[in-house]
């Protein structure tokens, strides 16, 4: 197991993961927005929506531009509500509960404009994957942006 999966609320978090995975699915269609070398990726997320974020390989902005959502991360378990503008921590997963509707953005540094092709470069589905993704790019674990 990768050690980055073992720190904090992480087991705990994958644990959830796992679990959501056999719950009915709720569509949640993204919308990019492109300036050079800039994206923004948005998402409306109904109340009541319970989800599991993808592991960031790089930090990035995350804004909540509407409502109010509950978030897990490897370290804390906090309310948030908008306007909400912090760091995104490279190099963990996060839970999201939807207390109401929300809007939810990163603002990503990339010139890629492909969306699988984006995803593929700036995510990963696990913890195994970002360890080869590190290995492979030469890059030390994230460290926590102050």
């Amino acid at each position: 197991m990768s050690k980055l999966a073992s720190i904090g609320n992480m087991p705990e978090i994958l644990r959830i993961s796992e679990v959501l995975k056999t719950c009915p699915q709720v569509d949640l269609p993204l919308q990019h927005f492109y300036l050079p070398g800039v994206c923004v990726r948005s998402m409306f997320m109904p109340a009541g929506t319970l989800l599991a974020g993808k592991i960031h390989k790089h930090a990035h902005i995350a804004i909540l531009a509407q409502g109010t959502l509950r978030l897990a991360d490897d370290e804390h378990a906090f309310v948030i509500s908008a306007p909400y503008i912090a760091y995104g921590k490279a190099g963990i997963k996060r839970l999201g509960y939807a207390e109401t509707d929300c809007t939810f953005m990163n603002v990503l540094s990339t010139t890629i404009t492909d969306i699988d092709e984006l995803e593929r470069e700036m995510t990963c589905e696990t913890f195994e994957e970002l360890d080869q993704f590190l290995l492979e790019n030469n890059h030390e674990p994230p460290k926590q942006i102050t």
